[in-house]
């Protein structure tokens, strides 16, 4: 009895420690898993954002035309719109000095609106009344520019009724006003257009409508074109307000995820996820605040930076409630180690006490033991053997097929290379390397078929009608023998453990949101829980 009550008290205590650990441990969403990703991959994002600012600031020193240094200046500066103040700024003052010294008007107009937009988005308030308001002959604008104009009023009108504790305040109408203008010159099916009924709808709180309408204009936008993050926002925003805090969290993701891949520096949603995630992650939390801060100042916008750092005091705060919780925690711990280690003493007086009498009992026992231990020791290594061999095989046929896949993204790149040397009018260079344009197409269709006879042959022969008992009847596949299709490689990289959708769109070559549409596709057809159709996919054959 005595043994007994010790034992009960040390698995009470270790359950006790393992609850605790267990709070602190709380597994992380697959969603923020995924944006940090994104995260990781900004450099690469940044990269190529610069490298195309580059190619325009060189288009630009190809010409002395004027007309066609302010085309090529309006095209920078929307360019850097949302990834730099300072830069936007420079070039739209070069494209008004070049349309004053081309006496145009609208092209004057053109640029002078998009500074004002400028000013009023970075909250230079008054510059921007001053720009729009004082700088600008509404007499002369076409429709277009008037379109562009009421546009910047709008935005200017709503930004500040967004940030109305600010003491700078020029007087400007109510945006209503505005958007009714905007509703007389704007096509019901333009996207201006639905981007004012949306934020109406809003106003008036009519959120079921307004998501329909978020739908629509996220169904026309790519998650690479700034806009989506925009519109994700705006429906992170709807479900806020509609009690739906997890669809919430979902959407400010995939607009922070796309305001990574166009390298935008003026954001919001990075922000809101880490005011989200501090009272369960404080750590993620500062993390994200500061990549937020940094961009900020880098764009050098005059609200921003200054709206993120109020909320460091939060998470100050957060982190000392955490150091004195972790401390209230370490003493609990040191009581009951030491309360542990009492009892642990006294069962050890027990157990030694105790196989005194069953000394004889064990060692027949241990001959037994360990002529079954032995045993027992051979199949486990032959289990061991066994399963490493098949973690060999899996893991070379994947190394395999991405060393496939780099030769086609290098077959890619030189056929990149050649309409470069086209356009640089190196045509004599060019037909000496015309002969590799198909090599790319070639070795890609000799990677399906490498993939597909690997795959069949080695891995999981009968993987087609394996998959196929997932599928409803009318929705299974029926490639030819020895081959896949499109959707059939996917979630053969699935069944491999390749099942992230950015790594399966680089191993086949297609868009992530091309490997996204196939697989939503496959999954609507499976029988039972869509859910868990992809873990069903990686038990085939195994």
């Amino acid at each position: 009895m005595p043994h007994k009550s010790v034992s009960l008290t040390i698995l009470l205590l270790t359950a006790l420690l393992s609850v605790s650990c267990a709070e602190r441990t709380a597994p992380l969403s697959r969603e923020l898993a995924e944006l940090e990703g994104y995260i990781a991959a900004r450099p690469v994002y940044e990269t190529r954002k610069k490298d195309q600012l580059e190619g325009i600031r060189k288009m630009a020193e190809s010409t002395t035309n004027r007309r066609r240094l302010f085309d090529y200046g309006m095209y920078a500066a929307n360019e850097y719109f949302s990834y730099s103040f300072d830069s936007t700024a420079f070039y739209l003052k070069k494209c008004l000095d070049l349309a004053g010294e081309l006496r145009d008007t609208d092209r004057y107009n053109q640029a002078s609106i998009l500074l004002g937009h400028l000013y009023a988005k970075a909250g230079h308030y008054m510059e921007a009344y001053n720009r729009l308001f004082n700088q600008i002959d509404t007499s002369t604008l076409s429709q277009a520019h008037r379109v562009d104009y009421l546009m910047a009023l709008y935005d200017f009108s709503r930004d500040l009724a967004g940030n109305s504790g600010m003491v700078e305040r020029p007087p400007i109408q109510e945006r209503d006003v505005y958007r009714q203008q905007l509703y007389s010159l704007l096509p019901r099916d333009s996207r201006q257009w639905r981007e004012l009924r949306l934020d109406e709808l809003l106003t008036e709180e009519k959120f079921e409508a307004a998501d329909s309408l978020v739908q629509i204009l996220l169904a026309g936008t790519r998650p690479d074109e700034h806009n989506y993050a925009i519109y994700a926002y705006e429906r992170s925003v709807i479900a806020e307000r509609s009690g739906r805090p997890d669809d919430r969290l979902s959407w400010l993701i995939k607009s922070a995820e796309s305001d990574i891949i166009n390298a935008v520096k003026d954001y919001a949603s990075l922000t809101v996820i880490s005011q989200i995630v501090l009272p369960t992650d404080v750590v993620r939390s500062f993390s994200y605040l500061r990549i937020a801060q940094e961009d900020a100042i880098a764009y050098n916008a005059k609200l921003r930076p200054w709206q993120i750092s109020q909320f460091f005091m939060e998470i100050e705060d957060a982190y000392a409630a955490r150091r004195t919780q972790a401390h209230q925690r370490m003493t609990v711990f040191s009581i009951l180690l030491g309360v542990l280690a009492v009892l642990l003493l006294v069962l050890a007086w027990f157990l030694v006490k105790r196989s005194r009498k069953l000394s004889r009992m064990r060692q027949d026992l241990e001959e037994r033991n360990s002529q079954l231990a032995s045993a027992n020791d051979s199949l486990a290594l032959l289990n061991r053997e066994l399963s490493r061999a098949d973690q060999v095989k899996e893991r070379y046929i994947v190394d395999f097929l991405r060393r496939l896949s780099n030769n086609v993204s290098q077959i890619q790149g030189e056929e990149n290379y050649a309409r470069n040397l086209l356009k640089q009018g190196r045509s004599e260079q060019l037909l000496k390397e015309i002969s590799l344009s198909t090599r790319s197409e070639k070795t890609l269709k000799e990677f399906c078929r490498d993939f597909d006879a690997t795959f069949l042959q080695a891995i999981c022969p009968d993987f087609v009608a394996r998959f196929n008992a997932l599928l409803r009847e009318d929705a299974r596949f029926h490639p030819k023998p020895g081959s896949l299709t499109t959707e059939l490689r996917i979630f053969a990289l699935i069944r491999l453990g390749v099942d992230d959708s950015r790594e399966i769109a680089n191993i086949l070559h297609y868009s992530h949101s091309t490997i996204y549409n196939y697989k939503v596709s496959v999954k609507n057809a499976a029988l039972g829980d869509r859910d868990s159709f992809e873990e069903k996919v990686k038990m085939i054959g195994k």
